[in-house]
């Protein structure tokens, strides 16, 4: 194997780049836009820049230190193994407490929140100990921490090392010993991720949150049962989330490299940037408001600026109905959805076939396909049938198609240059028979289409969640 890297590589024939030509390279692509439109943010509306360099990013103080080295930011050991824990088993090892922050998790609280609550239960821990006259020490060795592995990978992932770091600094200025400091984590896939819509797709984000609890340098880690939010998860399910860590473990050798991440300007500057973060919560002498963090993912995954497969994207038509015994829906990101999709299927059961709506495709393929298919994956989430025929060149054909389809409504598909020609002629045509929504934005002319009688727009900016719900009332689907 050493032979192959034995010689160097030559990379003479690429031109070095350097970060200006980088940023008119950027700026051409934006179209005039600024650049800031490429930073994202966590969460936490902390940013998450498109490039690092070595000269932008930042650390924490200790970052560079080895694994198993106080304060810690790369792991507490000096072994990648963590302890496989099959659902339902005990996880707190022997004379330990549990400090379950990953409620906050669970609740739609962020990782900030999250890791400054797990601080601020641990210091009064350690208070209450030192009131019993126990050492610093003695209360510090006896907390296992429990974080929730949840659906941002890097934000898991940076999350276990700074709260690690954090952890270390707190037990030292108590008083505590430095191998004391060594925050124990045990990590739990999120429950808040999971959905019933698509169910399958809970082992796909339940692998790569157990993954970056794992990179980030868990003690522990439970695998949660893909359909455990809807039903007493079975043996498959079980299995099936036992076997996911053993994959991990054994086929993707999770056990093979400490803090592969490490040393990422990236990923170091996103640690120092959540421990940071939650330092200034965790001085802050209140409970977490985790009601305005639910409700601001809530509506990330609504506008579709955060996706869930199966759930406000991809949703599969097909899918049949999960056996449900529990109902936690409000208690997750994909509650409104599912609540959709329901509502739906009980329209289904009372009428005899799906609400449908119908595409007036209008033109050849290039004209009208992309708006389509954007129609098509905007509007199954709410358990729409969408009738999706190949283009017309006649109005009269496209509306009668409509008509004899059944549809409760009817989405014209074409471009923004051929609208003013085609929307009175479609609401002619139509003559009140069903609304007509349009795909598409041009802002130049929605006024007057509106007030021509479209009766909706569904483009890029729309809110998927909060149009799908209006639909649903007002062509009858919802009660």
């Amino acid at each position: 194997m050493s032979e192959l890297f034995a010689e160097k590589l030559d990379l003479s024939e690429f031109a070095e780049v350097g970060m200006e030509q980088w940023r008119e390279a950027a700026r051409a692509t934006l179209k005039g836009r600024p650049l800031e439109k490429l930073v994202t943010r966590t969460p936490d509306g902390l940013p998450v820049e498109p490039i690092y360099q070595r000269d932008s990013f930042h650390a924490l103080a200790g970052a560079e230190n080895d694994p198993g080295v106080f304060p810690y930011v790369r792991g507490a050991r000096t072994s990648a193994a963590w302890k496989i824990v099959a659902p339902g088993e005990n996880f707190v090892p022997s004379g330990c407490v549990a400090v379950e922050a990953d409620q906050i998790h669970e609740e739609g609280g962020t990782a900030v929140q999250e890791v400054a609550d797990a601080w601020t239960r641990g210091v009064q821990i350690l208070r209450e100990a030192l009131e019993r006259g126990e050492s610093v020490d003695a209360a510090a060795r006896s907390i296992c921490f429990v974080f929730a592995a949840g659906g941002e990978f890097f934000v898991t992932l940076a999350k276990l090392r700074a709260a690690r770091y954090g952890w270390a600094r707190i037990v030292t200025s108590c008083g505590g010993s430095e191998e004391a400091a060594r925050m124990i984590i045990h990590a739990r896939t999120a429950r808040w991720q999971q959905s019933s819509l698509d169910p399958h797709t809970n082992m796909l984000r339940s692998t790569a949150s157990a993954y970056a609890a794992i990179l980030g340098g868990c003690d522990s880690l439970e695998v949660s049962p893909y359909d455990e939010v809807f039903r007493e998860p079975d043996e498959f399910s079980r299995r099936i989330a036992l076997n996911t860590q053993l994959i991990l473990r054994d086929e993707c050798h999770g056990e093979a490299v400490l803090d592969p991440a490490g040393g990422s300007w990236f990923v170091e500057t996103l640690t120092a940037d959540i421990a940071r973060a939650a330092w200034e919560e965790f001085q802050k002498s209140e409970d977490a408001d985790t009601s305005a963090a639910a409700d601001a993912q809530r509506k990330a995954l609504s506008t579709r600026r955060r996706v869930m497969v199966g759930v406000n994207q991809y949703a599969n038509p097909l899918e049949k109905e999960s056996v449900s015994t529990r109902d936690t829906s409000s208690q997750r990101l994909a509650g409104a959805f599912e609540k959709l999709r329901s509502t739906a299927r009980a329209y289904v059961k009372d009428r005899g076939g799906a609400p449908s709506i119908f595409l007036l495709n209008m033109g050849p393929v290039k004209q009208h396909k992309a708006r389509a298919d954007f129609v098509r994956g905007f509007l199954e989430p709410g358990g729409f049938e969408v009738i999706y025929p190949s283009g017309f060149s006649s109005i009269a054909d496209a509306v009668q198609a409509a008509r004899k389809a059944g549809a409760l409504a009817a989405v014209l598909c074409s471009t923004d240059d051929t609208y003013s020609e085609l929307v009175p002629a479609v609401l002619e045509e139509m003559k009140g028979a069903m609304p007509v929504i349009l795909a598409g934005y041009p802002p130049d002319h929605v006024e007057t289409f509106r007030s021509a009688g479209i009766a909706d727009f569904i483009h890029l900016k729309a809110d998927c969640g909060a149009f799908l719900a209006t639909w649903q009332q007002k062509l009858g689907v919802s009660k």
